[in-house]
């Protein structure tokens, strides 16, 4: 493992022709643990995937996650993910989108509301009573319905579908206590480019100047807006980076340092000892 892995929707379409694909999402009307890489990942697209029985273990940035059906499963583009492939013992209906298919006729600015709220979490899990799983079940079984249909309409009927789940989801995600708070487009936009970029880029500077931002008012949003300051958000995610590379055990630190572009091993022990509390060697003795 070089470093964590990017899937993508066209890998998806390309390598698996019996999904049923569309430009801009795929629906799973079925789990496949195959479609997956074994190593953690990230992903260029958000998904919503509903539980219908069984039990299944994931991982959403190093947090792991056991959960009994009925649920319903969001994961966007920022968090890093790796499913448990050891019990396949469940069945899951799950459609995969792309940013630019739910924002692309977007009228309504409680579906950004509640786009900004799930994005800001990285994921979210939420168990279902029986009424929110008939809902939510009912949502699916019109995807199923349209995606193959030869309507001209079919994809707008897709994209409402959509909406209707992530208000569905944001709902149920402060109706269970765990309320929200709305992300601008600027602190999202710092999210994302730092878990694209912090590997080579580890200054405030280089963020603000990515997003076109004065470095001071890139700070004072984020820490407004998250409760950390940027440099913490920067710190946070390249030590995860540090600890998902340091699960491997056939990677040397000293390898790993090289692959998070620290200038030598000694550096990048002292940076992750200094954010994380224990060295990258003590951290894998936990493992």
């Amino acid at each position: 493992m070089k470093n964590v892995k990017w899937e993508t929707l066209d890998r998806l379409k390309t390598n698996f022709k019996e999904l049923e694909a569309n430009e801009h999402y795929i629906y799973m009307p079925f789990i496949d643990l195959v479609y997956y890489p074994s190593e953690p990942y990230r992903a260029n697209y958000y998904g919503i995937g509903l539980l219908e029985e069984g039990e299944i273990t994931f991982y959403i940035d190093l947090t792991e996650y056991t959960i009994k059906a009925p649920a319903i499963i969001f994961v966007d583009t920022t968090s890093i993910k790796r499913w448990d492939k050891t019990r396949p013992t469940y069945e899951m209906v799950s459609i995969l989108f792309s940013e630019d298919f739910l924002q692309d006729k977007l009228v309504e600015n409680n579906i950004l509301a509640s786009f900004s709220d799930l994005s800001s979490l990285g994921g979210c899990v939420t168990q279902l009573d029986d009424s929110e799983f008939e809902r939510f079940n009912t949502l699916f079984k019109v995807i199923d319905l349209y995606a193959n249909s030869d309507s001209s309409f079919h994809i707008e009927v897709v994209r409402g579908v959509i909406y209707s789940m992530m208000n569905d989801v944001a709902y149920l995600y402060e109706k269970y206590g765990n309320v929200t708070k709305n992300l601008p487009s600027l602190a999202l936009k710092f999210r994302e480019a730092v878990a694209k970029h912090c590997i080579e880029h580890r200054s405030v500077q280089f963020y603000a100047s990515y997003l076109h931002v004065h470095p001071k008012y890139l700070s004072q949003v984020i820490s407004l807006e998250t409760g950390l300051t940027a440099s913490e958000w920067i710190q946070k995610q390249v030590i995860l980076e540090a600890k998902i590379l340091l699960q491997d055990q056939s990677l040397a630190i000293g390898t790993i340092a090289e692959l998070l572009h620290f200038s030598d091993q000694s550096t990048f022990g002292k940076y992750f000892k200094k954010y994380n509390g224990i060295s990258p060697n003590a951290y894998r003795q936990t493992l």
